[in-house]
């Protein structure tokens, strides 16, 4: 009997599928440990943008470990969270309020040998878009990962000669005509929340204690 091939249909449902089993094997591992925490709503909101192509498995896993993290903690917490026309991966609500954007590292075939010049321009635009959408902003990334942040827009005070390094950085390998001088002055990245996907540890690692490791790192 010959095998019936699967239709497009058929493909994104198993797809869907796939995907809706892995958030909820997640989900029950990180009960176990947030005391039957309530996510529902962080993996609809989740499945809602799988469906429309705006988020993959690896970005949404590490969504669903730091939100369940942060409401552990007492934060409201929304995933996609638009505002200002832009939607952020993670935002969170406490005394004060943090935006995060997940960067998993990966590098396109066409840029495997800028591999880090293409990532410093990636963080680089996601920092500009998002970093003034909150009060603190932090990078998420698994635990394999270093990202290698611009030095740049590690620094509170950003002269005119790094100012435009970043923008000639951010256009070199993005077409975005949305990016300006004010918003590499106003840039701000306050650490990097590094997240270990196995044993769902979650760490918040401030901006000079990366500085710290990621020069240990190069």
């Amino acid at each position: 009997m010959k095998n019936i091939p699967l239709t497009e249909v058929d493909k994104k449902m198993r797809s869907k599928e796939m995907f809706l089993k892995d958030l909820e094997k997640l989900k029950r591992k990180l009960q176990s440990i947030y005391n039957n925490i309530n996510i529902d709503d962080i993996i609809n909101k989740l499945l809602y943008y799988y469906e429309a192509g705006l988020v993959s498995i690896n970005q949404s896993s590490i969504q669903l470990i730091i939100s369940a993290h942060l409401k552990s903690l007492g934060y409201r917490v929304f995933v996609e969270y638009e505002t200002k026309g832009r939607l952020l991966d993670i935002y969170a609500v406490r005394e004060t309020d943090i935006g995060i954007e997940v960067e998993y590292g990966y590098v396109p075939t066409f840029n495997a040998i800028v591999a880090e010049e293409y990532l410093k321009s990636r963080l680089a635009l996601k920092i500009l878009r998002y970093s003034n959408l909150c009060s603190k902003f932090y990078i998420a990334v698994p635990s394999f990962y270093m990202p290698p942040i611009p030095t740049e827009l590690l620094e509170d005070h950003k002269d005119e000669k790094s100012i435009r390094k970043i923008i000639r950085l951010v256009r070199k390998y993005h077409k975005v005509n949305d990016i300006t001088s004010n918003d590499v002055k106003l840039a701000k990245v306050d650490g990097i929340v590094n997240v270990n996907i196995s044993n769902l540890k979650v760490n918040f690692i401030d901006k000079y204690t990366y500085i710290k490791l990621e020069n240990l790192y190069r």
